[in-house]
């Protein structure tokens, strides 16, 4: 069976006019395991286009094409590329090395590829050994730039060499070389060829062509003679066996696709890593943008987040977590509303103190039972109209936020034992005891219908309030158990509770669940209606909300601009690189190889630049609150993490990284080889 196998090749190149130009014209050549072959002819015969079909990187012609037994059109790209690493080798005119790889980097190149089924050997060790045999031991470590130019195409072999290659397809590569180093090339290609591989040389140099077993003369797209001047050496050569390579598994599902690109990319990262390195400049500058944008993103975020978070404190401080809760008799109820139980007032046993259990998240419960126009006196002293009296239970205080600068507040044994004390607002104190203690003093109230005293046991701090009809200074506290059985009937009866809500919790939506309770229990006997700033934080919980998302929105704008910038600079290292990315393609990279390639630059610009935005953004927001304690006594410095804006940071880093990576992998992934390794 032959190796190499052409039946009835034809190539046609359409130029930008849409004309069909033909370069190879029904072509029928056999190349047989282990020959030597030479296909001469002058400059633009098509003698280079007929080697890049052999050698698979072109294809679109009509015939039939056969390498190592497999028709190479019916192969997809990937195999295409498995085919080309494992058993061809290229020797170029023009060498084709990577300028920013060192000799040795540059050998090893087909060691790198397919990665998707890689070949388990030492292949660093092999290509020492390749580059000390070719003379270049000493060179391992330079750049091309810095051998000549029989050097380079030295180097250019060994990587040619490199996978143990069957065969090896060399065009003109003595065109650009002196004698002496021609005829170097040509004796180590002889040398290649006497270990049994196939070599075939593209040349217009006749002694070149005769150092060669068979003479394959080609003129205008056509073979005019084919000469042979012995019969190549006999090779043990099995190609079943030879070209039986392991296939890359088709991906069958997302996680299969995931795992495919973790694996390509855990051994394409370090060659991502060195071409950032190679462009140190560059990437700084467009890791700048990404830089910025996290440490925006990070910064307004927790910002925000504890701005909203301090403003909502500072609310409840003052019991915006506070409800009160009233019910009044229904006096519209008709004849024929149907109710099973009828609502009067509240009753602490059957009404009120069961809501702890049934909502866990109330703190503390106590009735208000209020009285207006009564008055305050003691020892002559009179105060009209403006006292306030009010039965709370022990809670009651406490739910008030109502702090005592002398005494003792009511408490539970005062309650359950209908205790004649009081607790006095400043106003109160001020007018009647500038010159005593009040505690222990005994005053009078007297309301519309009644006369009683109590005995002051305790004077709330000064307190005041933004409504005219409230006066907390002038506030007279009672157990409600005691303000229940000497005030009028009309007022003792339990109109109002006071709830609070447990801190973190929604007061709003507790209230409506409540409100719910007892409208399910009492129908429309009664009329049911919740009191608290809760809706009004309710309100400003969503502003400040909204104002943190526009902060994050502004900030995640100038993290995509960062973003445009990675994208624009992978687009033009795309243009920069396409040589490069057609070397790497003909010595066996997939497109999927090429395009992880770029998404791990892209990820690797945007990890580096995401680390230091997140460690700026961590040393801003705290300035930023450290700073806010130096104006702002009642603001103490903390350290703080936003977890949710941390890990919305990292989601955006690893988001923009992908995206801006998206389009010049596509990009780079479908550019085709010959008119890559031809750019400059």
């Amino acid at each position: 069976m032959s190796l190499i196998s052409l039946q009835n090749l034809s190539f046609s190149y359409r130029n930008s006019g849409g004309e069909s130009l033909p370069i190879l014209k029904n072509i029928n050549l056999e190349v047989q395991p282990g020959e030597l072959v030479a296909i001469q002819g002058p400059s633009g015969s098509g003698k280079s286009t007929l080697l890049y079909i052999i050698g698979c990187l072109l294809k679109t012609y009509t015939g039939e094409v056969r390498v190592g037994g497999n028709n190479i059109s019916t192969l997809s790209d990937e195999q295409l590329a498995v085919l080309r690493n494992r058993h061809i080798g290229f020797v170029f005119q023009q060498f084709h090395l990577l300028p920013k790889a060192t000799v040795l980097d540059n050998v090893l190149l087909p060691s790198y590829y397919p990665t998707e089924a890689p070949m388990h050997r030492d292949s660093r060790a092999q290509a020492e050994d390749l580059l000390k045999n070719l003379g270049l031991g000493d060179r391992m470590s330079h750049f091309p730039n810095q051998l000549s130019g029989g050097q380079q195409q030295r180097v250019s072999i060994a990587r040619a060499l490199l996978n143990e290659t069957q065969i090896i397809l060399a065009d003109e590569p003595t065109g650009s070389l002196d004698t002496q180093n021609s005829k170097q090339i040509v004796q180590l290609l002889k040398a290649a060829h006497a270990e049994g591989r196939t070599v075939i040389i593209i040349t217009h140099d006749p002694e070149i062509a005769q150092e060669c077993d068979k003479i394959v003369h080609f003129r205008d797209g056509e073979i005019k003679e084919i000469t042979e001047k012995c019969k190549p050496n006999p090779v043990s050569l099995s190609l079943e066996e030879k070209f039986k390579d392991r296939k890359i598994e088709p991906v069958k599902n997302s996680w299969a696709l995931l795992n495919r690109y973790l694996s390509v990319g855990k051994v394409l990262a370090p060659l991502a890593l060195k071409n950032i390195q190679q462009n140190k400049s560059r990437s700084l500058l467009t890791m700048l943008g990404i830089v910025i944008g996290v440490a925006a993103v990070l910064s307004m975020l927790t910002v925000g987040s504890y701005t909203k978070k301090k403003i909502l404190d500072s609310y409840a401080d003052l019991g915006v977590n506070t409800l009160v809760f009233y019910g009044d008799e229904n006096w519209r109820l008709k004849a024929t509303d149907q109710v099973s139980v009828l609502f009067q007032n509240f009753d602490w046993d059957r009404d009120v103190a069961p809501l702890k259990n049934i909502f866990p998240e109330i703190e503390r419960l106590s009735p208000m039972i209020n009285s207006y126009g009564d008055s305050v006196s003691f020892a002559g002293q009179r105060i009209d109209s403006d006292p306030r009296i009010m039965g709370i239970s022990e809670e009651g205080l406490l739910i008030t936020n109502r702090s005592l600068i002398l005494g003792s507040g009511i408490n539970a044994f005062h309650v359950k034992n209908r205790s004649p004390v009081c607790v006095i607002g400043y106003g109160i104190y001020e007018r009647f005891f500038t010159k005593m203690s009040p505690l222990n003093q005994m005053i009078t109230i007297e309301g519309q219908n009644s006369t009683y005293s109590c005995r002051v046991i305790g004077v709330a701090e000064s307190q005041t309030s933004n409504k005219e009809y409230n006066k907390p200074n002038f506030h007279v506290y009672l157990p409600y158990t005691y303000f229940k059985g000497v005030t009028d009937p009309w007022y003792a009866r339990m109109r109002t509770v006071l709830i609070k809500i447990k801190p973190g919790q929604d007061a709003e939506k507790s209230g409506k669940k409540i409100k719910a309770l007892f409208e399910l229990k009492y129908g429309k006997s009664g009329r049911f209606t919740v009191g608290s700033d809760s809706v009004l934080i309710a309100q400003m919980n969503r502003f400040l909300s909204l104002f943190t998302v526009l902060l994050g929105a502004i900030a995640l704008v100038s993290l995509a601009v960062g973003g445009i910038g990675i994208t624009n600079m992978m687009l033009v290292s795309v243009s920069e690189r396409f040589k490069e990315i057609g070397i790497r393609k003909a010595f066996g990279a997939t497109n999927f190889s090429i395009r992880v390639q770029y998404l791990i630059e892209s990820i690797f610009l945007c990890g580096f630049a995401g680390l230091i935005g997140l460690l700026l953004g961590f040393a801003l927001y705290q300035g930023a609150i450290y700073g806010a304690t130096k104006f702002i006594s009642s603001l103490k410095y903390e350290w703080l993490v936003d977890l949710p804006a941390l890990i919305l940071s990292v989601i955006s880093i690893l988001a923009v990284g992908i995206l801006s990576g998206l389009t010049p992998a596509y990009r780079a992934q479908k550019l085709q080889v010959i008119e890559a390794l031809r750019s400059e």
